[in-house]
């Protein structure tokens, strides 16, 4: 943590609603002192000979007494109050800087968050409205299977099962946009990342083997464990690496990494796939914004969800022609951000 965010914390430089910080005031009335002392103890030390020496030199004799003292006595209150007055200004500045650099990033969260839960009710109603009729269709052409079998061709009767296949990935398509905009409550117990990772890497082994894809577990010794909710931190990371080898059509290398640092876990899933542009890695969190043929685009955004609400966060890294990597931090006590 910087002098700054010390100094002066997220609570900012002025409140409108509860008026002057006195904490603050203090802290920055005793750095003031500090920066004059600071600044003298320069001035009277380092640049005071070579300056009166300039000026004695430049304005000798009894006759210019006066003026030497004159240009002395200016020159070093100009230098002291310029000093002081450009460091405290600068520090101004940087906090200044700071808090609206803090205030961007929150309005474009809560852009993204009003888009997200907009579109999020939006595709829940419609799924809501498909999903019915879609179980009625699916319970109407199992009748007319059962009805026409061994009573016609074998052609007829695979076309009633594509059908029914058909409604199937339809049901699936909208239990997946209702799980993403239905609201996650998260039951934490102690779960390793290093045991989800494993899991994950076992569960896509046939499509990893079918990529023909290199996979390197880097995971730390000592259990990567934490307070967290299992369905969603699995459902997360299995979307993060089928992400990863989907990005990998011709082969590759997936890596997958995991660690501790202070009281936060972390993991890392490496790809050396297609990689994406900078402005496709912006958008890489909108939900039903997605580049591949088949899919909702609701994986990163599922993911990023359940990250956020464990209080932890989800970044990604990408260069075109070089791969992608996601790193995930999540707080080890499951603290639940909403």
């Amino acid at each position: 943590m910087s002098v700054f965010s010390k100094a002066f914390p997220r609570s900012g430089v002025l409140s409108l609603k509860r008026g002057l910080n006195p904490r603050l005031i203090i802290i920055f009335t005793l750095l003031t002192v500090l920066l004059t002392a600071s600044v003298i103890l320069l001035w009277e030390r380092v640049l005071r000979p070579p300056y009166y020496h300039w000026v004695a030199r430049n304005y000798p004799g009894a006759q210019n007494a006066e003026h030497r003292y004159k240009l002395e006595q200016r020159g070093e209150h100009f230098f002291i109050s310029m000093a002081v007055d450009v460091i405290v200004v600068s520090m101004l500045l940087a906090i200044v800087g700071r808090k609206q650099e803090r205030l961007v990033a929150a309005n474009e969260q809560l852009a993204h968050s009003e888009k997200v839960a907009t579109l999020g009710r939006v595709a829940a109603q419609v799924a809501h409205e498909v999903r019915n009729p879609l179980a009625g269709l699916l319970l109407y052409s199992e009748h007319l299977k059962s009805k026409l079998d061994g009573k016609t061709q074998n052609g007829e009767a695979q076309l009633v099962d594509k059908i029914i296949d058909t409604i199937n990935n339809l049901t699936a398509t909208t239990e997946q946009i209702l799980n993403f905009a239905r609201p996650v409550t998260l039951a934490p117990k102690r779960l390793d990342l290093n045991t989800v990772a494993q899991d994950v890497i076992q569960l896509l082994s046939t499509e990893i083997a079918a990529h023909d894809i290199e996979t390197k577990l880097e995971l730390d010794p000592s259990p990567v464990a934490g307070m967290l909710d299992e369905p969603s931190i699995r459902a997360a990371t299995l979307n993060l690496v089928l992400n990863a080898v989907q990005a990998m059509s011709n082969g590759g290398r997936l890596t997958i990494s995991t660690g501790t640092t202070g009281g936060t876990l972390w993991m890392e899933i490496k790809d050396t796939g297609a990689g994406m542009s900078p402005a496709r890695v912006k958008e890489i969190f909108e939900p039903f914004n997605t580049t591949k043929s088949r899919g909702l685009g609701l994986g990163m955004p599922y993911a990023q969800k359940i990250i956020q609400q464990h209080g932890g966060q989800i970044t990604v890294e990408s260069q075109q022609e070089k791969g992608t990597q996601v790193r995930i931090e999540l707080p080890t006590n499951g603290r639940n951000a909403q």
